[in-house]
């Protein structure tokens, strides 16, 4: 009876003590989106960038946002933020944190790029 119990006893250590046995940690780092479009001409195509903690980047060109004419340039930036906004709703789904937005236009043709940093929580 005594060596039924010992068993039991070492059994409900062991499973409980797995309870607290280390998981895999998320990856840990930033995580960058930024946003780039040039209003006004037909020479550049907006695009979003995605730059993960490792320093992979991935590129997605829109194309189908067209930005040819003054007219359309606001049109085009909502629609440019409307797609940042997917990105950035994706990436809060798994797991990320917004920390840090910034938005800015840059040099003679009047690049508008907005950046966004994530971190994990």
């Amino acid at each position: 009876m005594k060596k039924i119990l010992l068993l039991v006893v070492l059994g409900l250590t062991a499973a409980g003590s797995w309870a607290f046995y280390p998981k895999a940690a998320a990856p840990t780092g930033y995580l960058m989106v930024v946003g780039s479009g040039r209003p006004g001409t037909t020479s550049s195509v907006p695009e979003i960038t995605t730059i993960q903690p490792d320093g992979t980047r991935q590129v997605q060109r829109l194309p189908e946002i067209k930005i040819g004419t003054e007219r359309n340039s606001t049109a085009a930036a909502v629609e440019m933020h409307r797609v940042e906004l997917l990105k950035i709703n994706a990436l809060v789904a798994q797991g990320w944190r917004v920390a840090h937005v910034t938005q800015s236009t840059v040099g003679v043709g009047a690049t508008t790029e907005t950046v966004y940093l994530l971190e994990r929580p």
